[in-house]
């Protein structure tokens, strides 16, 4: 018995130890974001006097072929088509035909050759060898930098066009003869150039079609760069829009007749809305992208009802656009609590009337039940509609004075909910306070323009980035602003080169460059102060894409 024990425990012992001697493949780790290198090539990158009918690539690591037909771009082209093989970590590329006499060939592989584990591309793969003695060398250099905020546009695909390419050839989508892409920096070089002129353009080119669509970031250089001219291109980078399709969704409606809907954009400053056909559905103060409307009855659930936004534009000289939005009927929800979403709070700038805001349409208020003290001195209280609204606006100009301090009671059965007027709101007394800063608290801001030779806009913005003030400008001056409140303020002036008060991003169609822009560092306004403030413009910005060598970035 004791044998079989000691047996027993023995196995059980090998199979303990067995169990925690195995090792297993290890698990995580950092994901490898290397890309493949090329170690050798036949023939050798930049050799003359060949005339291979194929390519060999060895690389660092096992890799495998992408997409290699639509990236890969050969110089002059091919007449016979192309053939790749993958064989481990060698890439092979053949064709047919013979190569022209005297020519550099330049095979660019876009990211058509990725890694095999995590499919990271071999970037910047270009293959060049000459059949002649000579191999063509020139570059093409520059760098891209965002036509706003001025930081570098990284991982643009840079694409050179012959110079006598139409532009309507480029806008159809011709491939480019020559492409490059911009480092960390926003700098490229493009080599391998033979003599002569080309038309630069450098997209962000999300699809990877070696063409610039509606909406993908651009920047255009020159219509005849030169190959080998040692100058440095800088290119400003714009946003250029899209196709747009907005619409509403999250439609809603309660027992009361209010309704909403999510706008799929967000609505900026001045943009309004309105019906397309005559309808007694209400329109209310929309917020951000949220649209709300009073008046909604069950026979319009299948009424086609259509909502036209109104785009105001960027600057005061623009042009209004509009879209027009399908509705859908809402569904019907549980009626929410009203509730107080904006309201008058701290210390306000003279002038601005105060005014409250609520999550339903009010239909009217009862001013009697308003206790109203300015400087602790009773006052009647003036509330503008119209109604139904969302906001209640006080009109009294004695609110807005300076100095003054503000006190507000509201008693339950002051306010009338649009479609519940039956129910007592608010439920429970409402208390509020507020001041009006005195005009020995504000600031005076004097910026003295210099440099400015050509038209420009100059916008003020305070620290949240607001715009507080646009004032057009045709050259040096003198801008004052009085009655500011103390905090930080920023000025940009936006180059207006054709003198239509209206700043122009990139325009490809045009093969126009945004106008220039110049950010001024935020200054500091303190209670009392007059602040002066001399702002030196480049007037080189009004005119001009090149810059020496010398004066590019390291």
């Amino acid at each position: 018995m004791r044998i079989f024990e000691s047996q027993w425990l023995a196995i059980l012992y090998v199979f303990l130890v067995a169990g925690c001697a195995q090792v297993g493949s290890p698990t995580g780790g950092p994901k490898d974001e290397t890309p493949p290198s090329l170690l050798e090539a036949i023939p050798e990158v930049g050799a003359t006097g060949v005339r291979p009918d194929r390519l060999i690539l060895e690389f660092d690591e096992y890799v495998k072929a992408g997409q290699w037909r639509s990236q890969m771009l050969v110089s002059p082209p091919l007449d016979a088509s192309i053939d790749l093989i993958v064989r481990g970590r060698k890439v092979e590329v053949s064709w047919a035909g013979q190569l022209r006499d005297s020519s550099t060939y330049v095979f660019q592989f876009g990211e058509g050759i990725v890694d095999v584990n995590e499919g990271n591309p071999a970037k910047h793969l270009v293959h060049a060898f000459s059949t002649g003695d000579r191999l063509d060398t020139l570059v093409i250099q520059g760098v891209v930098n965002d036509a706003i905020d001025g930081n570098p546009s990284a991982d643009l695909r840079v694409m050179l066009y012959p110079e006598a390419l139409s532009l309507d050839s480029v806008l159809a989508g011709v491939a480019p003869q020559f492409v490059g892409a911009t480092d960390d920096q926003g700098a490229f070089e493009v080599g391998y150039l033979p003599r002569g002129g080309y038309r630069v353009m450098a997209v962000e080119d999300a699809n990877r079609n070696y063409a610039w669509d509606e909406g993908e970031r651009v920047a255009l250089g020159p219509k005849n760069a030169m190959a080998g001219d040692t100058s440095v291109l800088v290119l400003r980078s714009g946003e250029t829009e899209g196709p747009r399709a907005p619409y509403l969704s999250e439609a809603r409606r309660d027992s009361t007749g209010h309704a909403s809907w999510t706008l799929s954009e967000t609505l900026q400053v001045g943009d309004s809305l309105s019906w397309l056909e005559a309808c007694d559905l209400t329109l209310l103060n929309a917020d951000k992208n949220l649209i709300q409307a009073w008046g909604w009855e069950k026979k319009m659930d299948s009424v086609a009802m259509h909502l036209v936004w109104h785009h105001a534009p960027t600057w005061p000289a623009g042009e209004w656009t509009t879209d027009t939005l399908d509705v859908p009927a809402p569904r019907w929800t549980v009626k929410e609590e009203m509730v107080l979403t904006a309201k008058p709070l701290g210390k306000r700038l003279p002038g601005e009337a105060p005014k409250l805001s609520w999550s339903a349409p009010l239909s009217s208020v009862d001013t009697s039940l308003f206790l109203l003290k300015v400087d602790s001195s009773l006052v009647s209280a003036a509330v503008e509609g119209p109604w139904p609204s969302l906001e209640m606006v006080f009109a009294d100009r004695g609110l807005v004075k300076p100095g003054v301090h503000v006190s507000l009671t509201i008693y339950p059965g002051a306010l009338n909910r649009a479609g519940a007027e039956s129910e007592v709101l608010p439920a429970d007394t409402l208390d509020l306070m507020w001041s009006v800063q005195p005009k020995d608290a504000l600031s005076t801001w004097i910026l003295n323009v210099q440099g400015a030779q050509c038209a420009g806009l100059v916008e003020l913005t305070d620290g949240q980035g607001m715009r507080l003030d646009v004032v057009p400008v045709y050259g040096d001056t003198v801008l004052t602003w009085t009655g500011m409140a103390p905090g930080r303020v920023g000025a940009t002036w936006w180059g207006d080169l054709d003198a239509n008060q209206v700043w122009r991003n990139v325009d490809v169609g045009a093969w126009l460059s945004p106008e220039p822009i110049f950010k001024l560092a935020p200054v500091e306004l303190r209670s009392n102060w007059v602040l002066e403030t001399t702002w030196n413009l480049d007037a080189s910005a009004c005119g001009g894409v090149l810059e020496p060598m010398e004066a590019r970035k390291p």
